[in-house]
């Protein structure tokens, strides 16, 4: 067969496939005249007169990119023209090592673009509402200050945008007051919202049964949480004290937290776990009882509490801090701070779990004091 013959059929070939194609095509040569376009574009420029003011500009760039790095690589871009988007993918095309022209093809990605925006637009509402859910979950916590005997400080630092972890100080008289701290199963809304349920309940229990022991309290609590009807994998777990003024005496009990608080007391010059069984709140868990216990204060005992991302907290070589590291360090300083950074600190990476600690010095002594 004739050589130019041949060519000629390969040509009008790989003009049919173009042609065929549903993406617009046009081929520009070196002097930037249109070499060639398929029968989409054809189509396209009957229908919008913009589409062809835009390729005319369009042929101005390639023009001015001739000498440039767009006659050695393959571009891409996005760009809305006549109010639909397109993927715009131009090609160098060489015979040998001569440059003869740039091939463009585009591609409608309208409905792909639409739904980025929608995805866009549909997370940023979201993460609005975190944010919004986050500042009411932190404005809910007890601030900082001296409540009654109690002098509180408190940090709290959630592994996502909201937290599972809440504790709060309730005044139950002039005489008694009461302090939990809690750790929903899970991060995130749904379990930054199990912890305004805690917030709410807890306050309602000890308005409407101010006699009530730490015990009872946890189990009332069950059971209006068994009301909720929730996913039966869905748990919390809680350590509840109640402080009396009048014997300087502190009641407590424990729903299945894993972290018991750390008393340093003055007169031993050394920390303690505060421990007590008991079983986690759940749906499908039915305790018997919760067992309480019963202690007394002196001036300046510090108890340091906290959940579980303080004792989870992992080095390089994935060694947790632990129990007894938390309570070596508590021993060393009563700073929470000190605590604070130390967990930190022996943390590598990003916290994988919420990490709150909570600290109350019972009739805190001024540092002039003896």
């Amino acid at each position: 067969m004739d050589k130019n013959l041949l060519e000629n059929e390969n040509r009008n070939i790989n003009f049919f496939i173009l042609n065929s194609m549903d993406d617009w095509v046009r081929i520009i040569d070196e002097r930037g005249e249109v070499a060639f376009i398929n029968d989409a574009l054809k189509d396209a420029l009957k229908k919008s007169p913009k589409l062809k003011v835009y390729l005319d500009e369009n042929i101005d760039l390639i023009i001015s990119n001739s000498n440039s790095i767009a006659t050695d690589t393959t571009m891409i871009e996005e760009k809305l023209i006549d109010g639909k988007y397109y993927s715009i993918k131009s090609s160098p095309i060489y015979l040998g090592d001569t440059f003869t022209g740039t091939i463009e093809v585009y591609r409608d990605i309208t409905s792909e673009s639409i739904l980025k925006i929608d995805l866009y637009n549909a997370n940023k509402a979201m993460l609005d509402d975190i944010r919004f859910v986050r500042r009411i979950q932190s404005s809910i916590l007890p601030k900082n200050g001296t409540y009654g005997k109690i002098n509180l400080s408190g940090i709290y630092n959630p592994a996502d945008d909201v937290s599972g972890d809440i504790y709060d100080l309730i005044r139950i008289d002039e005489n008694r007051t009461a302090f939990y701290i809690a750790d929903v199963m899970g991060h995130g809304v749904k379990a930054s919202i199990m912890t305004m349920f805690l917030k709410v309940t807890m306050s309602a229990i000890f308005d409407k049964h101010p006699d009530f022991t730490p015990s009872q309290v946890f189990l009332n609590l069950r059971k209006k949480f068994t009301r909720l009807h929730i996913d039966s994998s869905q748990y919390f777990t809680a350590w509840l004290g109640i402080f009396d003024f009048r014997d300087n005496s502190l009641a407590f009990s424990n729903a299945g937290h894993n972290c018991p608080p750390l008393i340093f007391s003055k007169e031993k010059n050394e920390a303690e776990y505060l421990l007590v069984t008991g079983r986690m709140i759940s749906n499908i868990i039915e305790p018997d009882e919760y067992i309480e216990k019963k202690l007394n204060l002196h001036p300046g005992d510090k108890i340091l509490f906290y959940t579980d991302g303080a004792i989870e907290a992992k080095n390089e070589e994935g060694n947790e801090f632990g129990l007894e590291r938390l309570k070596d360090t508590f021993s060393e300083s009563c700073n929470l701070a000190y605590v604070h950074e130390k967990v930190t600190s022996y943390n590598w990476q990003a916290m994988d779990d919420d990490l709150t600690l909570a600290l109350i010095e019972y009739e805190k002594k001024e540092e002039n004091e003896a």
